[in-house]
């Protein structure tokens, strides 16, 4: 924490606080004091005079009045919703101050800067010593994990492709839109300022030099993108360079970006790499491009298996669509992937009749002894055949996602449902963009049976271990492969 701050400041800071807080408190007692003597007063001159206005005395005007009034007519707040408001201004004051009088800013990202803003915005954290030094220790402890986290964040902005990073890989340019408003300014609602800082910033850091900051919060490629297009007003046109960029900026308010340094480009999309989980795709593993009826072999790295986080769960369960009248009989539903349960056991507290299938025969044996489902098998999903006899009204499943093996485990589980029946799964990000001809061929045959998506937030599975985005596919089985 002392290379951000020494925390002999951070104790003087927060005692100047303090004093601050004890002054607003004074200052309320004085303002209670003088509504109560301005009270008196007006009691004492209806005294002195308790007659009604009169010709004589009319022109005494409201103003006036109200200038005598001052502090009473201004409703002194209580003393409680008085310092309150005192504490959100000031705490709110010196977290601002913390930013910029450490290397805050160098530590975080665009989401970092508008998380910190908004929770400043809404209700700031208390200033005192040790929620300071907490919170730069946690900042600095995390650095390396927001570090990538800023680079990722920033290029998935920018493309939607790069929200997973499965089949792809940054090329030598990117392409910013709405860069700048129709009058030639930054545009604040794209805030694309922090995106060129944030992709600056990564490549300093991986050529081991230290980013340009100033205490504007424009530098590098901001601050020459900014001077290139100076001295003229309106939409117009600019060019800048820097040791690691050439920009190019366009009067529709877009700016092109293009890479200087292939060796930084190659650690960028390692980084990447790391932070989603997956290698790029130069080094994946060599798979045939096969289609929908060619089926993955062998079991998943670890076995793939992230628990579903409870409000991922909740969103698919809502999803499943578990209505029934009251008269009709249980929701039959599978879950082929079940884990530690936690998908099956809200399925089974909304009253469907759950049955489960789990490869790990441990995870398979707690959840038969938990007494929830109807039944509990240990295998390999893939390697079971559906009983005729005996399909599902629903499959809700957050399959293992590896070299396509989601598509594999939603394509095999819609055997397993009745005709109308509804499957819901979760699925890798990486099923919207990869032009494999499998993953091709699933997305056609998804579209044909009017299958909706929807995005999950990024990193809704980091509590669980990956930063992988996700989104749930939902569709009902009202047309079957052939």
């Amino acid at each position: 924490m002392n290379a951000l701050v020494p925390r002999a400041t951070v104790t003087e800071i927060c005692r100047q606080r303090d004093a601050a807080m004890a002054e607003f408190g004074q200052a309320h007692d004085a303002l209670t004091a003088a509504a109560e003597a301005v009270a008196s007063a007006k009691r004492t001159a209806r005294s002195a005079a308790p007659l009604a206005p009169n010709r004589y005395n009319h022109h005494v005007s409201r103003e006036r009045r109200q200038d005598l009034n001052l502090v009473d007519w201004l409703q002194v707040p209580s003393r409680e919703e008085y310092l309150a408001e005192a504490r959100r201004v000031v705490d709110t004051d010196v977290w601002a101050h913390l930013v910029e009088v450490t290397d805050l800013k160098s530590l975080m990202d665009k989401k970092a800067k508008d998380d910190l803003a908004q929770q400043l915005l809404k209700d700031p954290p208390e200033v005192t010593v040790d929620t300071v030094v907490a919170t730069l220790e946690t900042l600095s402890a995390n650095a390396g994990l927001i570090f990538k986290r800023g680079v990722a964040e920033c290029f998935s902005n920018l493309d939607r492709r790069f929200r997973s990073h499965d089949g792809w890989k940054i090329g030598s340019r990117v392409v910013l839109t709405y860069v700048f408003d129709g009058w030639g300014s930054w545009c604040y609602h794209r805030n694309h300022r922090d995106t060129l800082a944030d992709i600056e910033r990564a490549f300093y850091v991986l050529d081991g030099k230290p980013p340009p900051v100033n205490s504007l919060g424009t530098a590098g490629i901001v601050l020459a993108l900014q001077e290139a297009r100076a001295g003229v007003s309106g939409p117009r046109q600019g060019h800048a360079e820097t040791e690691f960029f050439k920009v190019r900026s366009w009067i529709n308010g877009n700016v092109h970006l293009w890479f200087k340094r292939d060796d930084l480009l190659a650690k960028v999309n390692q980084m990447l790499g790391d932070y989603y989980g997956a290698p790029i795709p130069e080094e994946r593993e060599a798979e045939q491009d096969d289609g929908l009826d060619r089926q993955r072999t062998g079991v998943a790295k670890n076995f793939a298996f992230y628990p579903t986080p409870p409000e991922v769960a909740e969103r698919l369960i809502e999803a499943a669509s578990l209505y029934r009248q009251p008269y009709a009989p249980p929701l039959t539903v599978l879950e082929p992937s079940a884990g530690t349960g936690n998908l099956a056991r809200p399925l089974a507290a909304k009253g469907a009749v759950v049955d489960c299938v789990e490869l790990q025969a441990g995870h398979a044996d707690t959840l038969r002894r938990s007494g929830l489902f109807r039944s509990v098998v240990n295998c390999d999903f893939l390697l079971l055949e559906p009983d005729p006899a005996r399909l599902y009204d629903r499959v809700v499943m957050n399959p293992p996602f590896d070299t396509g093996r989601d598509i594999d485990h939603v394509l095999h589980a819609m055997r397993f449902l009745k005709p109308g029946g509804r499957l819901v799964a979760i699925m890798s990000a990486g099923t919207e963009f990869r032009a494999d001809r499998k993953t091709t061929s699933f997305r056609d045959l998804m579209s044909k049976m009017g299958a909706d998506w929807s995005d999950l937030p990024p990193r809704s599975f980091a509590s669980v271990g990956t930063n992988c985005n996700t989104r749930i596919v939902s569709v009902w089985n009202r047309e079957t492969r052939s």
